[in-house]
């Protein structure tokens, strides 16, 4: 499969972005052979996005490859200004905006017009972890325009850390189609908890 552009650098040539992303990561740190890209939050795809502040992301290898077993799999940190309480419903508000938003400006330039009504998501709470913070599982329907429009279900774990002294609120997101039992979320789930202890300042 040909390889695609870098997710930000094709965002960035389809619609114009807020503001650049941070070029580092503060709370991504790892794993090095996943690709690191920033942006601001909201993005230019999705500028009814609430929050406000930058994101973080790393990209499985074979990401944009729909025959790996890492098809569609990352992680997302977003680092919301200001604080906010991020429950149920900012959590559906949040994912229905952003992969809608995603998936249009993706495939109009591709001539692709993804379903925006299909493209929903479901939130609910999940039980506490070994981390501070609240947690959520979620899915939401998608429209992959990065390949040929296919529907797929992402699965989303999310952890959300208050950082009052930042004035911050870090919001962890492990996404991927695959199924939960699949290696990949094995590594997934070691690369949250490792986002979680650097965002809670215990690494």
């Amino acid at each position: 499969m040909k390889t695609l552009l870098g997710f930000t650098l094709l965002l960035a040539l389809l619609v114009p972005l807020h503001a650049a992303g941070p070029e580092r990561p503060s709370i991504l740190k790892e794993p090095a052979d996943w690709r690191f890209e920033g942006m601001a939050i909201p993005p230019g795809f999705a500028p009814d996005i609430k929050l406000t502040g930058s994101e973080e992301i790393r990209f499985a290898p074979g990401m944009f490859d729909t025959h790996s077993s890492n098809y569609f799999t990352y992680v997302v940190v977003i680092l919301a200004d200001g604080a906010p309480e991020l429950g149920t419903a900012e959590l559906k508000d949040f994912l229905e905006k952003y992969y809608r938003g995603l998936s249009i400006a993706v495939g109009r330039a591709k001539g692709l017009s993804p379903d925006a009504k299909q493209m929903r998501a479901v939130v609910n709470p999940a039980p506490p972890g070994p981390d501070a913070g609240k947690r959520f599982v979620g899915e939401v329907v998608f429209f992959d325009s990065f390949s040929d429009g296919r529907k797929i279900n992402l699965h989303v774990e999310a952890l959300v850390i208050p950082r009052p002294a930042l004035k911050q609120t870090c919001l962890i997101m492990l996404v991927s189609p695959s199924s939960k039992d699949a290696a990949a979320w094995q590594t997934l789930r070691e690369i949250g908890s490792k986002a979680a202890r650097n965002a809670l300042g215990t690494n």
